[in-house]
């Protein structure tokens, strides 16, 4: 979600409003998709999905 409220204007998650750019950045530096959803209340799917979502719009 984008909202002004949260993460200044920049796409965060609706469940826990964290960066995207926080989680793609982990995941991009090599972090596995498990240990980023413990560290940020989510599922391996959900991160999974968030990341593969980035690299389909950044293409």
């Amino acid at each position: 979600m984008i909202d002004p409220r949260f993460g200044q204007g920049r796409p965060v998650v609706a469940a826990n409003r964290v960066a995207v750019k926080a989680i793609t950045d982990l995941w991009e530096a090599g972090e596995s998709v498990e240990g980023i959803a413990y560290d940020f209340d989510m599922t391996p799917e959900q991160v999974d999905a968030l990341c593969r979502a980035v690299v389909r719009l950044a293409a």
